[in-house]
């Protein structure tokens, strides 16, 4: 397997993850759970996971690591993940992905006007055509039911600090290993999360408790078995996989072949949470597959500008002194 395809399979795998992780999440916050709890134990819990990569690493950090991996544990881990999970309180989680999910029109005008990087049209077509695809496999039938103008403002806030992270992933040091570069933007995340939600604020006497699934299965789920994947999957080894990922197939290709992630939440949110998919939702999810194919196929055969120097590029493989 080449690298690239390997990047590939990689950044599609913690989408799906990622994916799920929303909604064992949202059974979470149905059980009781303030949002900003479960977004507070996700990144304690990652952080603790992480930690002895983070210490094995440590002599490997350097002051030129301090602003790449402070900006994206402020941006991409505290606030990405506070304003998702504030937004699918609010309103249903494909409805919340697919806003989310508009962060690759940014991401692919950031590397047109920054680093030069071009595409025929017709590439820029199926970005478009990936988007209303996805607006379909949402908006095309009874799966919407919960909608707020708070829900929306947060989605489109997630979307925002979603398209920073994608550009901040791969600038991430590259000399430390996957999971010591997600633990530390994990833990300064955490630092950040101790001042607005402590430790001792979460409900860990309620953890017991079950949440019953309204979708398919007839279950009823603990919030401990929740709130423990939302931590290992959803945290420790999504962000670990995502980084290393986006490192080997670059900013822009990681951002079209996220947008895996809202078809997958779509598909789980009908199975678990009862959120069913029409027929013009289902065509829209294929639509989506097939164009994301079409502007990967167009990227993989592109042909480079002369290389244009980035302002932040020195951000990108920093040397350990």
């Amino acid at each position: 397997m080449s690298h690239r395809t390997a990047g590939i399979v990689i950044v599609v795998f913690a989408c799906t993850l990622f994916a799920s992780t929303g909604v064992v999440a949202r059974i979470a916050i149905d059980g009781g759970l303030d949002p900003t709890q479960v977004a507070a134990v996700r990144t304690y819990g990652g952080a603790l996971l992480l930690l002895p990569f983070v210490l094995r690493a440590w002599r490997g950090f350097s002051r030129t690591m301090i602003v790449p991996i402070t900006a994206y544990a402020l941006i991409g881990v505290f606030a990405s993940q506070g304003l998702y999970f504030e937004a699918i309180s609010r309103m249903d989680i494909a409805l919340a992905l697919v806003i989310s999910y508009i962060a690759p029109l940014p991401v692919a005008l950031y590397q047109r006007l920054r680093l030069g990087e071009r595409l025929p049209p017709w590439a820029y077509a199926a970005m478009v055509v990936a988007i209303g695809g996805l607006a379909l496999s949402v908006l095309g039938g009874s799966g919407v039911g919960e909608l707020t103008a708070l829900g929306l403002v947060l989605a489109f806030l997630c979307m925002a600090t979603f398209a920073v992270m994608l550009i901040l992933g791969p600038r991430q040091p590259t000399t430390m290993g996957p999971f010591a570069r997600a633990g530390a933007p994990l833990l300064l995340a955490g630092v950040a999360w101790f001042v607005v939600c402590p430790v001792w604020t979460v409900p860990w006497g309620e953890m017991g408790t079950t949440v019953p699934l309204s979708g398919a299965f007839d279950l009823a789920v603990p919030l401990w078995a929740t709130i423990a994947w939302v931590v290992v999957v959803g945290s420790a080894i999504a962000f670990a996989i995502i980084l290393a990922g986006a490192v080997r197939v670059g900013a822009g290709t990681a951002s079209m072949l996220g947008m895996t992630e809202p078809i997958v939440g779509a598909l789980l949110a009908w199975v678990i949470l009862g959120q069913a998919l029409t027929a013009i939702q289902a065509a829209g999810i294929v639509i989506t597959v097939v164009a994301v194919g079409v502007v990967e196929q167009a990227r993989s055969r592109r042909i480079r500008r002369p290389e244009i120097p980035d302002p932040l590029a020195p951000l990108a493989d920093p040397e350990p002194r």
